[in-house]
């Protein structure tokens, strides 16, 4: 008798922890046109199909003055930095393109662009309308990467 009670707390809680990462539809929208939010990743994969669970905290932060990006990097690097040891992902510009289409079924796909000189060449983010996200991030000196996560 214990074991169906526990099983059933089990599923709620993880029916529950699903269901808070959802995020409101209009706040979304409102989001996604004033260039105002953050895609958490929670799984990045390379190219190669290597995937790995991530920790919270690498971001894309996406404001009308900047975007800042701090994601992992795995993959095959073909331009290195004497004498650096961090081969994240890690970007911030300024001027840069910034254009929204609607999907047929709910959501939105940006490209972001930046127009100064940037190791990134282009940020590719489809967002869908309850928050889950992709990211993917193309380099001038890296492999890309693909990140999945939400929208915060």
């Amino acid at each position: 008798m214990k074991k169906p009670a526990f099983l059933f707390l089990f599923c709620l809680s993880i029916m529950a922890a699903a269901s808070a990462q959802q995020t409101d539809p209009e706040k979304l929208q409102q989001a996604v046109d004033t260039k105002t939010f953050v895609f958490e990743g929670r799984q990045a994969s390379g190219v190669r199909g290597r995937m790995i669970q991530l920790d919270p905290g690498y971001t894309l932060e996406v404001s009308p003055e900047k975007v800042t990006g701090n994601l992992p990097f795995f993959g095959r690097s073909y331009q290195g930095t004497p004498g650096s040891t961090d081969i994240g992902l890690k970007f911030d510009f300024s001027e840069f393109d910034y254009s929204v289409k609607p999907r047929k079924k709910g959501g939105w796909d940006i490209t972001i662009e930046p127009k100064e000189s940037s190791d990134v060449r282009s940020v590719f983010l489809t967002i869908q309308s309850k928050g889950n996200a992709s990211l993917r991030v193309t380099s001038n000196s890296k492999e890309p990467m693909s990140y999945t996560g939400f929208i915060k």
